[in-house]
Order: structure tokens, then C-alpha cells, then sequence
């Protein structure tokens, strides 16, 4: 028997958070074909070439964050979450200035918000520990939410459980989940086994 979850954490963009961000074109605008991912991209870079890409990077996600809308499911389960007493929290790999800007534009408590400038980014777990240590509740008491594999393995990494959500961009990825739903209005049925340590 597994311990009784007490806390639920999710990957903003794509799961709680639809909006136009299209991370290809940024990936393309900022290193044209080069098969990086954008974070590792600029983080390997130095001095003027690295700031000028962050800044680039953040203006882009702004924008896109101006026409963020929240999934309709996330009111009925963050209430349900709150009647439960289950914790909440975002890891993403977005800059906290964004999660800011969204959360304040529709009035939505987030939680705990860990973004990329707090932690190293998903998959590296650390972000998890963090988000743990400030929710004060174990990593094997978590659950981690996410629409893509480096979602799913700083959850595994972490200790976690995981559920992986699919989208029709990342639906066909295999990341190892402990649990598949198809949208977010399903993960309700899926925490109800787990509160009791199923």
C-alpha cells in the first residue's frame, strides 16, 4: 500500500494554461535548426549572446501569456483540491514573471510556483524537492502532473507519482506515467484512489 497523497503539482503550459506560446518557432528564432531544447540553449551560452537570448525568450513568453486562458477543468478541481486538503503547486520551465502575469490576470492561486529561475528545469527533480520542501510535504506524498516526458521523469526522479496528460501534440510519448488521462477534467478520478494510499 502507497501513503496517502497530500499534495498535487502541475506543469503550467499545455495542462492548467492554454495559450499561443509555440516553442518551435522560438526554439528556430533564437538557434534556427539545432535540435537544443531552448533552457539548455541559452544556458550554455555566456555574457551579451546569453542575456540577449533570455531577453528574447521572455518577451516572447509574455506575449503569448497576454492571450494565456486557463483549462476549463481548473476551477472545479483546484476547489476540489481545497475540499480535500491536498496542497497545490506549478514546476515549469517558464519564468516566474510569466506564471505571475497569467495567475494575476484571471485572479487563480496557484499555489507554489517554482519556475526556471528558482531551480534547475524539469527533468532535473531539484525543482520538485523545492516545491516540497515549501509545501512542507514529502516527495512520495506528491503527485506530479505533466503533458510531456520532462514532466513525467522529475516526478519519477523525484519520488512522485505521475500523471501524464495527453495532448495532441505530446499524446503519443510513452514517458513511464503512473497514471493516463486524456484531459484535465479526468485527473479528479484518478487522485480519488490515491488519497487513501491505493
Amino acid at each position: 500500500m502507497r501513503v496517502p497523497i497530500k499534495a498535487v503539482l502541475f506543469d503550467l503550459d499545455g495542462v492548467l494554461v492554454h495559450s499561443p506560446l509555440d516553442l518551435s518557432a522560438i526554439k528556430r528564432e533564437l538557434f534556427g535548426d539545432s535540435a537544443i531544447f531552448i533552457i539548455e540553449g541559452i544556458e550554455a551560452l555566456e555574457g551579451e549572446e546569453r542575456e540577449k537570448k533570455n531577453q528574447l525568450l521572455l518577451q516572447r513568453e509574455l506575449e503569448a501569456a497576454e492571450k494565456a486562458v486557463f483549462d476549463p477543468a481548473v476551477g472545479k478541481l483546484f476547489n476540489w483540491l481545497e475540499s480535500n486538503g491536498l496542497k497545490r503547486g506549478v514546476i515549469t520551465r517558464n519564468s516566474n514573471l510569466v506564471v505571475k502575469l497569467i495567475a494575476e490576470n484571471h485572479g487563480v492561486n496557484l499555489g507554489v510556483v517554482i519556475g526556471r529561475e528558482d531551480a534547475p528545469p524539469k527533468p532535473d527533480p531539484e525543482s520538485i524537492y523545492t516545491a516540497c520542501r515549501l509545501l512542507d510535504v514529502e516527495p512520495e506524498r506528491c503527485v506530479m502532473v505533466g503533458d510531456f516526458y520532462f514532466d513525467i521523469e522529475a516526478g519519477r526522479n523525484a519520488g512522485c507519482r505521475t500523471v501524464f496528460l495527453e495532448t495532441d501534440k505530446f499524446g503519443h510519448l510513452e514517458p513511464g506515467e503512473d497514471a493516463r488521462i486524456r484531459s484535465l477534467s479526468e485527473l479528479i478520478s484518478v487522485l480519488e484512489g490515491w488519497i487513501n494510499g491505493d
